[in-house]
């Protein structure tokens, strides 16, 4: 069986922005054989794992196109060029890259993000984030199964 691991990462206390760590634990009961992750942030410390997995499946927020949609698309491991990696800044793609860097290998990996509607400091998702939060649940499974299938 393939390793399957999936990491939702952001902020609760900012609206919208929790979409991947209220995401993941919504996952975490509907996709059987998967290690789940919901952090605050990406940081260089998730390579390890990122290495020993087949799929990584990033979850994230965007403030950037339709309120309500979700984008999926597939990821590459890409270099970060000085001090970026120590920062906020890292990206799923930087951790691809450490897990190819550091242990040799990274997995194939996929971004799906949701774009919300509201990033104030507020808990709990607005309507536009539910609507992204039911697709992103209704999404990540077949792109699961999918790839169980095909290996």
């Amino acid at each position: 069986m393939p390793r399957v691991l999936l990491i939702g990462y952001g902020n609760t206390l900012c609206g919208d922005d929790a979409l991947g760590p209220v995401a993941i634990e919504r996952l975490s009961k509907m996709v059987a054989d998967a290690e789940f992750i919901a952090c605050h942030q990406l940081s260089p410390e998730l390579a390890e794992r990122v290495a020993i997995c087949d799929l990584a499946v990033f979850v994230d927020a965007t403030c950037q196109g339709e309120p309500g949609t979700v984008r999926v698309e597939q990821l590459v491991p890409v270099a970060v060029v000085g001090s970026a990696i120590f920062t906020h800044y890292v990206n799923p793609s930087t951790v691809l890259e450490l897990a190819k860097t550091l242990y040799g290998r990274a997995p194939q990996a996929m971004l799906v993000t949701g774009a919300g509607a509201k990033f104030h400091n507020s808990e709990g998702l607005s309507e536009k984030g539910r609507e992204a939060l039911d697709e992103i649940c209704r999404i990540v499974p077949q792109l699961v199964r999918d790839f169980v299938l095909t290996t």
